[in-house]
C-alpha cells in the first residue's frame, strides 16, 4: 500500500501531535504515525509540568492530577532544602490524557492520525521522502511525503541512518504509580546510593479522589533496582513496586544531538534530545521546538526548498530559544555528577547558611533553570564546592584567586 501527504510525522507524543496540528492549521496535508494501539499508552513519563508550560499551551484543568506547590530537596545525608513558591510551580499531568488530548487537537486542525502503524525506516530523495512502515494489519506500507519531523521518542536508529548520530549521554529512568498517601509535597532525593549520576523523586497526586504516590528514578544504571530501594526505604507504608504492577523504565536523552535537520526531515523532543539536562524534562521544550519546527517546515514547503540548507532556520530557532538553558545545565549537571556525597551535603549546609535558595525564590522557575544555576555557580560560598570536584581546583585559604566561570 502506499499514502502520500505533504508533510509526515512519526509519533504521536507532546511534541508529534503539536507540530501536526501547527501544520495542519498552515493547510498542509498531515499524517501522523503511531506505533502503538492506543495514544498515550504505555505511559513513560512521569508528567511533570511547569505552570508556565501549562498556561502556555493552554491546557485544560481536567488534565490536571496533581499540584506542585513546593518541593523539598534532600541530601544523601539527609538534610532538607524546600523551596515553596508563591504560586503553583508546576502541575501533575495524567500524561495519557494529555497526549489523547493534544492529538484531539491535531485531528481538529485538519491531520490525520494512524495508528499501529510503525515506522522502519526513511530515505531522502531529491523530490519526495519515503518512510517504509508497518501497518496496522502487520503488512508493508509506504509513505512519502514533502517533510518528515521525526518525534518518535529517544529512539534513535533512524537518526543515526540519516546522519543526525545520537545523543552522547543517556539516563535509565524508571516509575510507578503506588496506591497510598503520607507524602507531604513533591520530594526529590540524591546520593550515589539513590540513583547514581542522578537522582529520585516523588509527588503525591489524587486520581478519581484516591490518593497515589508517583515515584520515580534516573540513574546513570539500572534505574528500576534502585527505584524498588528506593521505595523500599522512602515509603515502606505504600505497596512494593512489584505488587503495584511493576514499573515503566525507559531512556532519558540529556544531551541534544549535534544536529537536528537534514534533507527534508527534522528531529523533535526527544527524538532530538531536547530535555532539561538537570530534570530530564522534556516535554514543554519539545512541545516549543515542535512549533519551531512546523513553522520551518511550512515555510520551506512554500518555497519550495527542502533540501537542507533551507530547513537550517529550525536548527537556529529552537537552540536560540533553549540554548542557553542547555548549555548551563549540560554544565551545572557535570559539576554536580563528579560530586561526591560528602560534597553535596557540604553544598547543602552552605545554603542553609546563606539562606540562598530563600533570596532567589520568587525567581525560580520550574520551567526555565537558567537564572538559579547562574546564581549556584557563581554565589562566593558555593563556587569553590563546585570546582573543588568539578575541575580538580581547590580555593586558596585566604578564599582568594576564585577563576571566573
Amino acid at each position: 500500500m502506499h499514502r502520500s501527504c505533504d508533510a509526515l510525522i512519526i509519533g504521536a507524543g507532546p511534541a508529534g501531535t503539536t507540530a501536526a496540528e501547527r501544520l495542519a492549521c498552515h493547510g498542509l496535508d498531515v499524517l501522523v504515525v503511531e506505533e502503538h494501539a492506543v495514544i498515550g499508552e504505555p505511559v513513560d513519563c512521569t508528567g511533570v509540568l511547569g505552570a508556565e508550560a501549562f498556561e502556555a499551551f493552554a491546557l485544560p484543568r481536567h488534565l490536571v492530577v496533581g499540584t506542585v506547590d513546593a518541593v523539598t530537596i534532600h541530601s544523601p545525608g539527609g538534610t532538607p532544602a524546600t523551596h515553596r513558591g508563591r504560586q503553583p510551580l508546576a502541575y501533575v499531568m495524567d500524561r495519557a490524557a494529555l497526549d489523547r488530548t493534544l492529538a484531539r487537537r491535531a485531528e481538529a486542525a485538519g491531520a490525520r492520525i494512524m495508528l499501529r502503524t510503525r515506522a522502519l525506516d526513511v530515505t531522502p530523495e531529491r523530490e519526495a521522502i519515503h518512510v517504509e512502515c508497518q501497518g496496522p494489519d502487520a503488512a508493508p506500507l509506504r509513505l512519502t511525503a514533502q517533510v518528515v519531523i521525526l518525534a518518535g521518542g529517544p529512539r534513535f536508529g533512524v537518526q543515526e541512518k540519516l546522519g543526525l548520530g545520537s545523543p552522547p549521554l543517556l539516563w535509565r529512568s524508571a516509575h510507578a504509580e503506588l496506591a497510598g498517601d503520607g507524602l507531604q509535597g513533591a520530594q526529590v532525593f540524591l546520593g550515589r546510593e539513590v540513583a547514581p549520576g542522578g537522582f529520585g523523586w516523588a509527588v503525591p497526586i489524587r486520581r478519581e479522589g484516591m490518593p497515589s504516590v508517583r515515584v520515580g528514578v534516573n540513574a546513570l544504571g539500572d534505574a528500576s533496582r534502585y527505584l524498588r530501594r528506593l521505595c523500599e526505604h522512602r515509603f515502606p507504608h505504600l505497596p512494593p513496586v512489584g505488587e503495584a504492577g511493576g514499573c515503566r523504565s525507559w531512556v532519558v536523552p540529556v544531551r541534544p544531538l549535534r544536529r537536528t535537520v537534514g534533507e527534508r526531515f527534522l528531529a523533535v523532543g526527544d527524538a532530538a534530545g531536547q530535555v532539561k539536562p538537570t530534570s530530564g524534562g522534556g516535554i514543554y521544550f519539545g512541545m516549543l521546538s515542535a512549533r519551531e519546527a512546523a513553522d520551518t517546515a511550512a515555510e520551506a514547503l512554500q518555497r519550495g526548498t527542502l533540501a537542507r540548507g533551507g530547513l537550517e532556520a529550525y536548527e537556529r530557532r529552537w537552540r536560540a530559544r533553549l540554548g542557553l538553558d542547555l548549555t548551563l545545565g549540560t554544565l551545572f549537571r557535570r559539576l554536580f555528577a563528579r560530586m561526591t556525597d560528602a560534597d553535596i551535603d557540604e553544598l547543602f549546609q552552605a545554603l542553609d547558611s546563606t539562606g540562598l535558595l530563600a533570596r532567589v525564590a520568587d525567581q525560580v522557575s520550574f520551567d526555565w533553570h537558567r537564572h538559579l544555576i547562574g546564581v549556584l555557580l557563581t554565589h562566593p560560598r558555593l563556587v569553590g564546592i563546585f570546582l573543588r570536584r568539578g575541575l580538580g581546583w581547590h580555593p586558596a585559604p585566604t578564599g582568594e584567586g576564585v577563576p571566573p566561570l
